[in-house]
């Protein structure tokens, strides 16, 4: 399936309200560095005040900075550690469900990052969506003259004030917003929808869900188990079936 602005973003969003799939600038992240590197800074209050107390709440005058590997600071001897975190404005794609993002406090967002310096061949994976856990962004002059992508490894959680004075770049399409909810629960290990590379779990009737999203029609085929999944009649191997499941079994 071509990935282009025209197909990933919807022309004309609802501005009155945050959905998944939103993609939002400035936002600031806090992401964990790896054990022992240099940004990551453990604090120690002043005297008399121990760690146990300013974890308490007791906020001493002066915290003390240190690396998380200096001697005889014992960092993360205990359940809980005070930290100088780094923060970075990104601009960020929103992956909650859009039903819960009004009900949370705290909204599951996706870093977003450029291109620059890939390889020709990693290039190519990444613009077909092949790798598993980055969802590509295609470049949408004027507002993004850049190629970039998602990366769903680095997912964290910010506080919904700090959304709703972003400001909006982009919403994804209902296909594209599929698409991304197909990438994560792969990513997390439930596959959404099968394609042309999956075999039959399950005997039955099977419907292709972008025949729905994309042309507002069913396309409905009954599929032997065992079998690898066939491409559709409309949408070739850019299929994605997914079980069909009456409500009344007579159907």
């Amino acid at each position: 399936m071509p990935i282009d602005s025209t197909a990933w973003y919807d022309p004309d969003p609802d501005r009155t309200s945050i959905y998944q799939g939103d993609l939002l600038v400035d936002v600031p992240v806090v992401l964990m560095p790896p054990a022992g590197d240099g940004p990551w800074i453990v604090l120690r209050p002043s005297l008399p005040l121990t760690l146990e107390d300013a974890l308490a709440g007791n906020v001493p005058k002066i915290f003390r900075p240190h690396a998380e590997n200096a001697p005889l600071v014992g960092a993360w001897a205990g359940q809980q550690e005070l930290v100088l975190a780094k923060g970075i404005k990104t601009p960020v794609l929103v992956v909650t469900q859009t039903c819960d993002i009004e009900r949370r406090r705290f909204i599951h967002v996706a870093p977003v990052y450029g291109i620059e310096g890939f390889d020709q061949r990693k290039i190519e994976s990444l613009t077909a969506n092949e790798i598993q856990y980055w969802f590509y962004l295609p470049d949408h002059a004027p507002f993004r003259p850049t190629r970039q992508f998602a990366d769903l490894s680095q997912i964290v959680p910010v506080h919904n004030s700090y959304l709703r004075r972003a400001r909006r770049l982009e919403r994804l399409t209902p296909l594209a917003t599929t698409e991304l909810q197909k990438k994560l629960a792969s990513f997390h290990g439930r596959p959404f929808g099968f394609n042309t590379r999956d075999a039959v779990p399950q005997e039955g009737d099977y419907l292709c869900a972008r025949c729905f999203y994309v042309r507002a029609q069913i396309t409905r085929r009954a599929i032997a188990a065992g079998q690898q999944f066939p491409a559709c009649e409309q949408c070739g191997a850019d299929v994605l079936w997914v079980k069909f499941v009456p409500l009344n079994p007579a159907d």
